[in-house]
């Protein structure tokens, strides 16, 4: 996919997309997941910030005033500002999801392509419980699905990418994330409800850039998958013409 389009593409998302989560970022609720809203005009769009809830990007015709009882909080494990960071730990977002850190893995595994050096520094598999019949319609509107069978689990990895280059480049992001090392595995897309936040970033020359994705892991069941593959798509020059290659496989295990 060139260039161009996927810039385009990524404005035209990100400006729906800002409508729905700007009063929900001044919330301290805050989550692990984010999607694209389903009214956005292409499968290539931006996810929120990493601890934004997939609820948030969906629109203001949903009540996002949840608040969760004194008994929803009195676990210890309750993070009342939403930075999820031990397994076990949950939080609630502003329409009544709750979410759990189930597996979190800091892997710190590098791979590179031409000027790009990727690495991997966290992903997290997180458990969500729509309690609201809110929660359940913008979780469904977020992932482009008539319903959403709760729980959910969604998957996050965090990553940094390197440019050796002496110019600035612009990424295409994650080419795509393999639930799993066999070929046969689900495969995780633009395409298929897969959240890339670094697509269309540039990368300034000889430094670095921190970003992640986030996509649907299941639903209902809890994923028996231990490892995951991510493949990284190419990048460019303000000209447009593609300096890196799309990267090889880079396996890691998520607990």
């Amino acid at each position: 996919m060139s260039l161009s389009r996927t810039a385009l593409v990524m404005g035209l998302g990100l400006s729906c997309l800002l409508v729905g989560l700007s009063g929900c970022q001044q919330k301290a609720q805050q989550s692990s997941t984010s999607f694209k809203n389903s009214s956005a005009s292409s499968h290539h769009y931006q996810a929120k910030k990493p601890d934004a809830a997939i609820s948030q990007s969906s629109s203001h015709q949903f009540n996002q005033n949840f608040h969760p009882t004194k008994a929803q909080t009195k676990s210890r494990h309750y993070v009342k500002t939403g930075a999820l960071t031990q397994t076990g730990q949950y939080t609630y977002d502003s329409v009544g999801t709750k979410l759990t850190l189930a597996q979190v893995h800091h892997p710190q595994t590098t791979i590179k392509s031409g000027a790009f050096t990727y690495r991997l520094t966290t992903v997290r598999l997180i458990r969500n419980v729509a309690e609201t019949t809110d929660a359940k319609k913008m979780a469904a509107q977020a992932l482009n699905l008539s319903t959403v069978k709760s729980p959910y689990y969604t998957l996050q990895v965090k990553f940094t990418i390197t440019n050796h280059r002496h110019q600035d480049l612009t990424t295409d992001g994650i080419k795509g994330i393999r639930l799993g090392t066999s070929a046969k595995a689900p495969l995780l897309t633009a395409a298929t409800q897969l959240s890339d936040a670094s697509a269309g970033k540039t990368v300034p020359a000889n430094s670095s850039l921190n970003t992640y994705a986030t996509g649907l892991a299941s639903q209902q069941t809890a994923p028996t998958f231990n490892r995951v593959k991510i493949a990284f798509a190419g990048a460019y020059t303000a000209k447009q013409r593609q300096v890196v290659a799309p990267s090889g496989w880079l396996t890691t295990k998520i607990n």
